[in-house]
């Protein structure tokens, strides 16, 4: 599900600031911006759009990892040695991203330190959002993993709740059910008023309060 933990505006302007000049990449819908397995020297940060993170093991379709949209890194490992990648990273719509050399990251952190200690409390709260997700797949209903799910991945949209365009099948891969499941789901969320299709799916603050006060929501699965 998508990390919501982005940066401040000011530590954002301290990493432009570090590494002024580099170029921004642009990629469109579905476009890999790298692979499972390939050398991982490079960070990103996501200016606009969303990211959706896959992993695949051999004989198994891929899974979603999470979706991530503007004021997030991805690829970070790096950081910590891997030389590897461990997903596969596939734009959602238009995405504006800005790579990162490891090495240059590792002077920015070194040197800045305003920088250095807000992304280090952005991993940090990464690693939350992880594990609240894997208590979430253990714990919640199918239901109740959906409705956390698209709270999320509107939660900082600028978009007045409009999530990113991802497919149904996709959704089914992130709370771990099936497709019809899915579809059953949002049909009855959207019947109760907790979204709406209006240019895209958008979801209604009804949903939040339902969800947080474990009403409407809790359903056997």
């Amino acid at each position: 599900m998508r990390m919501t933990s982005t940066l401040s505006a000011r530590a954002e302007r301290s990493i432009f600031k570090c590494i002024l000049g580099g170029a921004i990449s642009h990629y469109r819908n579905k476009q890999i911006i790298y692979s499972q397995g390939k050398k991982a020297d490079t960070l990103f940060y996501i200016r606009e759009g969303d990211v959706m993170l896959t992993i695949r093991s051999k004989g198994r379709r891929p899974a979603v990892i999470t979706v991530l949209g503007a004021g997030d890194f991805f690829g970070q490992s790096c950081l910590a040695g891997s030389p590897l990648r461990l997903c596969t990273a596939t734009a959602i719509g238009s995405c504006s991203i800005f790579p990162i050399k490891k090495k240059e990251m590792i002077r920015i952190l070194r040197g800045d330190s305003v920088t250095s200690n807000v992304f280090v409390s952005y991993l940090l709260s990464v690693i939350k959002k992880y594990q609240e997700q894997l208590v979430d797949l253990l714990v919640n209903s199918t239901e109740e993993r959906l409705a956390h799910v698209l709270l999320q991945l509107a939660q900082f949209s600028a978009k007045g709740g409009r999530i990113p365009k991802i497919s149904q099948g996709v959704l089914a891969n992130m709370i771990g059910t099936t497709r019809s499941r899915t579809n059953f789901y949002i049909s009855r969320f959207r019947k109760r008023g907790f979204i709406a299709y209006n240019g895209g799916m958008r979801v209604r603050s009804s949903l939040r309060t339902a969800y947080l006060l474990h009403q409407k929501i809790h359903q056997p699965t």
